[in-house]
């Protein structure tokens, strides 16, 4: 399904970069733009496991709060893990990308596939902490898990960014 339908007949432009170079420019933008994307999700990423502790922290059941379930326990301390993996290969981006590095596409493919997990990842067990109310109205974890799958795919999906990665590594070991 197509949502539009550009038709450039006779307009002026200016050639980016030498004949023929043009993917290679654009995967050099899609690097800056995949560690800027890690960012984003790791806050959006952040932000589920603080709503998530917050609500394990007030919700009683049973007499006592959620969070002292040994289940809400492990599933807030998973996110912790995945967030701050993510957040180490978003560092790792940043640097590479800060200082024009020659490990930019590794780094960038790094961030952008570990943030992608943690975000999708958080957005989801968010929700699930939340229970019932956690896909409603009245709890925003639905508009982070919505983000989280929408910024999954905006510079391509996860399978682009693994293989990517996979590709680059294998680049700088050789």
């Amino acid at each position: 399904m197509n949502h539009a339908n550009i038709i450039f007949d006779g307009a002026a432009a200016e050639l980016l970069g030498a004949d023929g170079e043009g993917w290679a420019l654009l995967e050099k933008v899609l690097d800056r733009a995949a560690v800027l994307y890690a960012w984003e999700q790791l806050g959006g990423s952040e932000t589920c496991l603080a709503m998530a502790k917050d609500h394990a922290m007030q919700r009683y059941a049973f007499g006592r709060p959620i969070g002292s379930f040994q289940a809400i326990k492990h599933k807030l301390a998973r996110m912790y893990v995945k967030n701050t993996l993510a957040r180490s290969n978003a560092y790792y981006g940043a640097w590479a990308l800060n200082t024009d590095a020659a490990e930019l596409p590794l780094a960038a493919a790094t961030a952008r596939v570990g943030s992608t997990q943690a975000y999708y990842f958080s957005s989801k067990e968010s929700v699930q902490t939340h229970g019932g109310m956690g896909f409603t109205w009245e709890v925003d974890c639905q508009f982070y898990y919505r983000r989280a799958k929408v910024l999954a795919v905006a510079i391509g999906s996860e399978r682009v960014w693994s293989d990517k990665l996979i590709k680059a590594s294998d680049l700088i070991e050789a």
